[in-house]
C-alpha cells in the first residue's frame, strides 16, 4: 500500500505533523510512504523502499504530482485555506483516490477572530511574515507564498476551474489570512476524518461535516511521547547544584510572522546578557528543529561575546536529562510536552511590545529564575506582605 503525504517539514526532521504521520505508519502493516515536501528552498529527492521523498519544485500541480505517484490514497491537512494540502484535497476527490483529512492540533483556535483588535493584528503579522526573508535561501517569504497559491491556481486550473472563479478563490484565499474566520476553513471533501478528541469531533460536526464519515482516534503525535513518560521521573525536588543547567527553548516567532529579526536579536541577546553574567547559571539552548536557522543564533552570540551551546536536530527529551530547567517563550507544542511531563519550565511573557517586554525580563520575569537560586525569597516576601 503506497500512501501519500504533503509536508512542510523533511521526514527526517522532528515536527508535528510528520510524528501525527509516522505513528500512524508504525501501526500499519506493508505500506510505503510519499512525501512531497514544499519549501521555499529547492532540495535534492530521495528514494528508498520504503520512503521517498519528492520536492514541490518539480511539479506544476497538485493533479501532475498524483498521476506520478499514483497512491492508493492521500493523507492532508484539513484546512482549504492552506494552498498546498487543499490542492491535493482536490485532486485526490478528482481521480477518484481515497482521502483521508487530519487536524494536527487537539485544541482549536478563537472560532471567531473578525474584530479590529484581532484584525489590526493579523494584519501586521502577515505583512511582516511576507516581507521578511527566508535565512536559508535567502528569499522573501513572499515568493514562497506565491509559489504555493500558483500551485493551488494550476491545479484548479488542470481540473476545469474557469480563470474567473479561479482567480476570485485566490482573492478569497488572501483576504482570509487578515479577516477571516478561522471556522470556516474546514474541508468536507475527504472519506475519512481522523479526529483527536470530542471537542474536534463536535466542532467538525457543527462545520457540515457528516458524523458518519469521522472517527475519534485520539492524537497519534503523542503515542512516543507517553512511553518517554512512563519511563521517566523528572524531580520535583528543589535544585541544590552549582550551576543551575538551563536550556532556552526558542520559538519561530520571526517565521511566523509575529516577531521582526530585529525584535528577535533584542530578545534573545538580552536574555543571554542576564543569565550569562550569574555564575550560577549555565545555558544552552535548543531552537526549532526545522523552522529556524542555527546560523542566526551562532551570529547573535558571536555579537554579544557568549559561548553557548545550540542543538537543533536533536530531539528534546533526549537532552532533557541534561539540564535542570527550561526557559521558553511564545507558543508550541514542546511547552505542552514539558507540561504534561511535569518537567521545570518558565515561560516568558512577549504577547505585546517586544522591546517593553525586554526590559521587563530584567526587572521581573528574571525573578522566577532567581526563586531557583533561592535570590528571589525577599522579593517573594515582600510581594506576600503587600
Amino acid at each position: 500500500m503506497k500512501i501519500f503525504v504533503p509536508t512542510t517539514t523533511h521526514p527526517s526532521k522532528s515536527s508535528s505533523p510528520v510524528l501525527y504521520i509516522k505513528n500512524i505508519l508504525k501501526n500499519l502493516k506493508t505500506v510505503s510512504c510519499v512525501w512531497l515536501l514544499y519549501q521555499p528552498q529547492k532540495f535534492q529527492t530521495s528514494h528508498s523502499s520504503q520512503e521517498t521523498v519528492l520536492d514541490i519544485h518539480d511539479y506544476d500541480n497538485a493533479i501532475q504530482v498524483l498521476k506520478d505517484v499514483k497512491p492508493d490514497c492521500v493523507i492532508t491537512n484539513n484546512n482549504k485555506y492552506a494552498p498546498v494540502d487543499f490542492a491535493f484535497n482536490l485532486a485526490a476527490k478528482f481521480l477518484n483516490i481515497p482521502l483521508i483529512n487530519y487536524k494536527i492540533v487537539d485544541l482549536d483556535e478563537p472560532e471567531d477572530s473578525r474584530n479590529l483588535a484581532q484584525t489590526k493584528s493579523n494584519i501586521k503579522r502577515n505583512l511582516q511574515k511576507v516581507l521578511s526573508k527566508n535565512s536559508k535561501s535567502n528569499t522573501r517569504h513572499s515568493s514562497f507564498i506565491i509559489l504555493k497559491n500558483k500551485f493551488l491556481y494550476e491545479t484548479k486550473k488542470s481540473i476545469g476551474v474557469n480563470r474567473i472563479k479561479n482567480a476570485k478563490s485566490q482573492l478569497d484565499n488572501i483576504m482570509f489570512h487578515f479577516v477571516g474566520n478561522p471556522s470556516d476553513r474546514f474541508l468536507d471533501l475527504a472519506d475519512l476524518h481522523l479526529v483527536n478528541n470530542d471537542i474536534w469531533l463536535k466542532m467538525l460536526k457543527e462545520s457540515g461535516i457528516d458524523e458518519k464519515r469521522m472517527v475519534v482516534t485520539g492524537n497519534p503525535y503523542w503515542d512516543e511521547l507517553y512511553q518517554i513518560y512512563e519511563k521517566e521521573a523528572f524531580s520535583k525536588e528543589p535544585i541544590n547544584h552549582k550551576p543551575i543547567k538551563i536550556l532556552v527553548v526558542t520559538n519561530p516567532l520571526v517565521e511566523h510572522g509575529h516577531w521582526s529579526e530585529k525584535e528577535r536579536e533584542e530578545f534573545i541577546s538580552s536574555l543571554t546578557e542576564i543569565l550569562s553574567k550569574d555564575k550560577n547559571f549555565s545555558f544552552s539552548f535548543k531552537i526549532h528543529p526545522s523552522s529556524e536557522d542555527i546560523g542566526t543564533y551562532v551570529n547573535y552570540l558571536k555579537k554579544i561575546n557568549v559561548d553557548a551551546k545550540i542543538y537543533q536536530k536533536e530531539s528534546f527529551w533526549d537532552i532533557a536529562k541534561n539540564f535542570d530547567v527550561v526557559i521558553s517563550y511564545g507558543y508550541s507544542t514542546i511547552h505542552s510536552e514539558i507540561a504534561i511531563a511535569g518537567y521545570r519550565m518558565l515561560l516568558i511573557n512577549v504577547k505585546k511590545n517586544l522591546r517593553r517586554k525586554c526590559r521587563r525580563v530584567r526587572k521581573r520575569d528574571m525573578i522566577m529564575v532567581l526563586f531557583l537560586t533561592g535570590k528571589g525569597k525577599n522579593f517573594q516576601k515582600n510581594t506576600r506582605e503587600k
